[in-house]
């Protein structure tokens, strides 16, 4: 087909198609744009909904919460007084503990005669102490038991005596000693 038409007109024919094809560009861009600042709209007043809820909420809350500040005080109170009290727990001797840790390392035919225990005795006082024996060689094996014991340091026997009162254990050993805080445990 031979186109018989003016050169004018083509121009203007096809200024017109391109005109229509920007003009669905621009519809397009208009309702893209149109949708992107609905849906930006939409969120923003879902977000202060939201935000509105969450404030409610929180002034709840903080109604709650002071109604609960005097039970918080006191139980601040509670547990300062109970750390107080663990620290005098620590600082407790259970003399009944020292005594078995003793007992466990007192060798065989050794007894206690005589041993008195303080407080101080944990803080580097020596403390003496008298032992009875069946044999020497039995003292022998107290000393290097007590020596030998990460409970006692500085241990000294000051007299070893033969023929004590007690029966069955004819030698007794008056004996010093420091107790390390590892006996009380």
């Amino acid at each position: 087909m031979i186109n018989l038409l003016p050169t004018d007109k083509k121009f203007e024919i096809r200024a017109a198609r391109t005109n229509i094809l920007l003009v669905r560009y621009i519809t397009i861009l208009a309702l893209s744009t149109a949708f992107i600042l609905g849906s930006m709209y939409v969120t923003y007043t879902v977000l202060g909904f939201t935000k509105d809820s969450s404030e409610k909420i929180i002034a709840s809350n903080d109604v709650k919460a002071d109604v609960y500040s005097s039970t918080q005080s006191q139980v601040s109170a509670l547990s300062a007084s109970l750390s107080q009290t663990k620290i005098l727990l620590d600082e407790e001797i259970r003399y009944s503990k020292v005594f078995v840790n003793i007992a466990q390392i007192m060798p065989p035919n050794t007894v206690f005669g005589k041993l008195e225990l303080k407080s101080s005795s944990f803080n580097g006082t020596p403390t003496t102490a008298k032992v009875y024996a069946k044999t020497s060689a039995d003292t022998i094996k107290l000393r290097q038991s007590f020596e030998s014991s990460p409970l006692f340091s500085n241990v000294t026997f000051q007299t070893i005596e033969s023929g004590s009162s007690v029966d069955g254990y004819p030698v007794s050993v008056d004996m010093s000693f420091i107790l390390n805080r590892a006996a009380i445990q």
